[in-house]
């Protein structure tokens, strides 16, 4: 018989690219129950608040506009349902222009989901079978774009993405 941890589903808010505002994400995340939240980076020290306040762990990276730090990732790896999870915030792979770089790497690293960021523009899109997730930013969208995050269900037959769109 399994257990009924093995049969739960984990909620992970992903966010990123705050640059210093955090106040309607914040406000955002306080009105969802999550297990969990992702930062992609730029402004590290935004996840540290957004976490306390949302009262969830995280696990975040490093962006291009955050200090270097020894003790931070510029990428992580995770393992979440069985489903493993690489985190980088794209800039190193030059996500702006296309994701063919990122996805080599997610391949080498036997990646079925990459969490990434730096375009400030949300996305979410299988490439083969590796679904590739950008929240967008929730202060600072681009390209015509609208401040969003991404919420995560992860569970046993679970994997969806849905791109939330910030008032």
């Amino acid at each position: 018989m399994e257990s009924d941890k093995a049969k739960q589903t984990v909620k992970i808010a992903v966010v990123g690219d705050t640059h210093g505002r955090i106040e309607a994400i914040t406000r955002e995340l306080k009105k969802i129950a999550i297990n969990h939240f992702i930062f992609t980076g730029d402004f590290y020290s935004d996840a540290k608040r957004i976490s306390h306040h949302a009262q969830t762990s995280f696990d975040g990276v490093l962006g291009n506009c955050d200090p270097y730090d020894h003790n931070l990732h510029e990428e992580l790896f995770l393992e979440i349902a069985d489903k493993k999870i690489y985190i980088v915030h794209g800039h190193q792979y030059n996500v702006k222009r296309d994701l063919h770089r990122l996805f080599y790497r997610a391949q080498e690293l036997g990646a079925h989901i990459v969490i990434y960021g730096h375009t400030h523009m949300a996305n979410c899109e299988y490439i083969e079978d590796i679904l590739f997730i950008n929240p967008g930013s929730p202060s600072r969208p681009r390209g015509g774009s609208e401040a969003t995050y991404i919420l995560l269900e992860i569970g046993e037959n679970i994997l969806k993405p849905e791109i939330i769109l910030i008032d």
